[in-house]
């Protein structure tokens, strides 16, 4: 190799190198361009392709403004709907104070009490303590209002002023409601459930206060409703007085409330059929359970709490010797025509749930026939029936506590939020909330300088709360203090609620208030009001400890002493020796037909005083079942109301095919008040003929009882009316003495020698229809029941059948 190239000579080899590499460098640099140039031209490719892409030239790839619009609108109707959802949540989820989490722990303890009194005797006294609270409550808030917004306008009672309020109450109610419709019809949101699942919750929360329907009357009528003790009667007046005429009334609204005898139109075991399809397992528990919301203890709605223990209350002591005025007050504007009822159907329906129950209340409050008029009458019936007999001064007495009823129904609102008024917004044209404005009192001078106040302030303020997260009453600071928004009247709405803020706002305690520590030197609001400014502020909240209070407000309207009040009857477990009074000694019967064979023990002559004791004590005995309305709406229930029914007058209307009555017995009893004599009135009327003050009050049968003390018959009437006490527990034994006095009582030879012809024709109607109800209650309880229900029930009747032997 090294001799070929040394062939070659050194200057020929440079010219040699230099002709090969030269074509080389000129292609790799042609090459090199090329590359260069195939990469930009593809960049500049891409990019057209982009701009080309982009352009609204292309026809092919050109977007519809429309479309752009519509993306637009769908972005904007989501944030529109996520505000008006967040108005009901707002409203659903409003802040509840301490005292308020505490008063609902109060009021479920309470409630479940009232649900099942014959276990928790304690609930009567606990019941007036938070009644006479609820309509000092009530009743200062009125006093506080302009007077024609309440039954307080109606200074002066006629039947003409009571129907003209009342028909302005309805015509408000249907007028706001024509107009709910219109704005529907234009387009407007629904205004109480914005979905279904509010709905839904709406619907288990207000339960508290269904489960009580028909309550607030449940011992409006009864043994003990009578003319007061010592009152006038006159020859052919109705027996009782107008205590008894106005208290059969209104029951009668309770009767309708509990189906009349017929389960299926029980308006608690409708409600309670309406939440058990709500449910995935399809059970619901009913209001008689503890903690049945299935909340923690001061969770709930305050304001359904308390409304139905308002109503609890109010029915347990409605007799005569109670609050009998005010609960045909409560009575009469609870049973008018609410708003919030036909929008509440109205949106059920929309939502496609059952709105049969709120349909209900609908048709069957009306004012012509319905509940409403059968209230109204009852008050009218009272008031009249008392100015006959004691004078125009006490009939102005008694309107002034029928007002304070009515105030109490009127201040307690049922339902967990109220419907929402819309309108459409001038400048955004959106379905916006209107603003409801609150019957509140006019502001105090204190008040009126801490708004005028705030009302600068917001201005120099504005924005700066923004990062607070603070609420009050639900909303924040910032809200409050909007310089384009703050009104007079929103910024007292403000300052009220800021008073109930703990721990901003301790009232009647300045150094105390953290709003005020918060103003002062070591604040973050030091500075940003002045000396005389803070002192504002402080006058302010040391004023909330002066504010009037309440207490008192009910006997100051209508007049200290002027209502009586009845003693509680000490309840206590029934003695072993009451039970072994009713064990019989013979052998138990197989079957219901077998007993009504059994001859009845007939005495040789007729003891009226036995025969009043026994009489007015047994028709007693099943009146108490209807103060636990949830424990009520079942097929007992239903068997003792039909009883109830027959005792105090009523035709029977239990079945599928009756009609509710409504007015019929109203008209019935002008027709001849004997159409809807009951035991009671009979057994009154038999005594008077006799020249017997009759026994028929529960205290006068005490008293008869304890002077008889050695006798069988007042061991007999003190026995029952142990029993009576606890109906729940003593059902079958009091359901057999029901039964055995209603065969040899009742049906008996003395009783067809002391009644008129009339009479017995009542008579005997009565007995078949509580013999038809105690055999169907019978059927069933045999059927669910224990063996020794049966037993019980028995026993009962023998020791009825045995005592009334003794006199009849």
């Amino acid at each position: 190799m090294s001799s070929v190239v040394n062939l070659v000579p050194i200057a020929d080899r440079s010219s040699l190198f230099f002709l090969i590499t030269t074509p080389v460098l000129f292609l790799l640099s042609y090459l090199l361009r090329t590359a260069w140039s195939y990469r930009q031209s593809k960049a500049v490719t891409r990019r057209s392709r982009r701009i080309s892409e982009e352009s609204a030239k292309r026809p092919d790839l050109k977007i519809d403004e429309k479309e752009v619009s519509a993306v637009k609108v769908v972005a904007s109707e989501e944030i529109e709907k996520q505000r008006y959802v967040g108005i009901f949540d707002a409203l659903e989820n409003a802040e509840v104070t301490y005292q308020e989490k505490e008063r609902v722990k109060e009021d479920k303890v309470l409630y479940h009490q009232l649900q099942n009194i014959e276990d928790h005797p304690e609930g009567t006294n606990a019941a007036r303590i938070r009644l006479t609270e609820l309509f000092d409550r009530t009743m200062h808030a009125a006093s506080q209002q302009s007077p024609s917004s309440t039954i307080l306008a109606v200074n002066t009672y006629t039947p003409q002023a009571l129907e003209q309020h009342f028909a302005g109450e309805h015509t408000s109610s249907t007028n706001r409601y024509e107009a709910y419709l219109a704005r529907r019809k234009k387009g407007g949101p629904r205004e109480l459930f914005p979905t279904r699942e509010h709905a839904v919750r709406w619907l288990r929360t207000a339960a508290v206060v269904k489960y009580v329907d028909g309550g607030w009357v449940a011992n409006v009528l009864g043994v003990d409703t009578a003319a007061p003790k010592g009152s006038k009667i006159e020859e052919g007046d109705y027996p009782g007085g107008p205590e008894r005429r106005a208290g059969k009334l209104a029951w009668q609204v309770i009767s309708e409330e509990f189906g009349d005898g017929d389960l299926d139109k029980n308006h608690v075991y409708v409600y309670n059929e309406l939440l058990k399809g709500l449910h995935p397992s399809g059970l619901s528990a009913t209001g008689a359970e503890q903690h049945f919301d299935g909340l923690a203890d001061d969770e709930g709605s305050p304001r359904c709490w308390t409304a139905a223990v308002a109503q609890q209350c109010i029915g347990l002591l409605s007799s005569t010797d109670d609050y009998f005025p005010e609960a045909l007050g409560f009575n009469m504007a609870y049973e008018t025509l609410p708003y919030h009822l036909l929008v509440t159907s109205r949106e059920l329906r929309e939502l496609k749930l059952d709105d049969y129950y709120f349909a209900l209340h609908i048709t069957i409050d009306n004012p012509d026939s319905g509940h409403a008029a059968i209230a109204r009458a009852s008050v009218d019936r009272y008031l009249e029936g008392v100015r006959v007999r004691d004078g125009q001064k006490a009939m102005e007495r008694m309107w002034r506590r029928v007002q304070a009823g009515v105030i109490l129904a009127d201040g307690l609102p049922t339902t967990p939020w109220a419907p929402v008024d819309f309108a459409v917004d001038p400048v955004t044209r959106l379905w916006k909330p209107v603003p409801q404005k609150a019957a509140v009192a006019g502001a105090t001078e204190i008040e009126s300088r801490l708004v005028k106040l705030l009302g600068r302030k917001a201005i120099a303020a504005e924005k700066m709360h923004c990062p607070s997260r603070i609420l009050i009453k639900g909303h924040t600071i910032e809200y409050w203090l909007a310089p384009a928004t703050f009104t007079f009247d929103k910024g007292l709405e403000f300052v009220r609620a800021l008073a109930e803020k703990r721990p901003w706002v301790s009232p009647g305690s300045s150094p105390k208030s953290k709003l005020v520590q918060e103003l002062e030197w070591g604040g973050r609001m030091f500075g940003a009001f002045s000396r005389d400014e803070v002192n504002v502020v402080k006058r302010w909240i040391e004023a909330l400890g002066q504010v009037e209070s309440a207490e008192g407000a009910y006997e100051r309207y209508i007049g200290v002493g002027e209502k009586s009040i009845a003693l509680p009857i000490p309840l206590r477990d029934v003695s072993t020796d009451v039970i072994a009074r009713f064990a019989s000694t013979t052998q138990t019967p197989h079957s219901f037909s077998s007993l009504a064979t059994l001859p009845t023990r007939s005495s040789s002559s007729m003891d009226i005083n036995q025969f009043a004791a026994v009489w007015f004590t047994s028709i007693a005995l099943v009146e108490r079942f209807p103060l636990s309305p949830a424990k009520f709406a079942t097929p007992l229930g239903s068997s003792v109301l039909r009883i109830l029914r027959a005792q105090l007058g009523f035709p029977a209307l239990h079945t599928n095919d009756d009609i509710c009555a409504g007015m019929d017995d109203v008209f019935a009893e002008e027709d001849g008040p004997a159409n809807v004599l009951g035991l009671w009135e009979i057994g009154y009327d038999m005594c008077r003929r006799r020249g017997l003050d009759a026994p028929a009050k529960q205290a006068e049968l005490l008293e008869w009882i304890e002077s008889n003390s050695e006798s069988s018959t007042a061991r007999f009437c003190s026995d029952m009316l142990e029993l009576r006490l606890r109906p729940y527990t003593h059902q079958a034994t009091l359901l057999g003495i029901t039964y055995g006095t209603t065969l040899h009582l009742i049906g008996s030879e003395g009783v067809r020698t002391l009644a008129t012809s009339e009479e017995q024709v009542i008579l005997a109607r009565i007995k078949g229809e509580i013999v038809d109800a105690i055999n169907g209650c019978v059927e069933e309880q045999s059927a669910s029941s224990s063996e020794g229900w049966w037993g019980d029930f028995v026993n009962g009747f023998e020791r009825a059948r045995s005592e009334i032997g003794t006199f009849a």
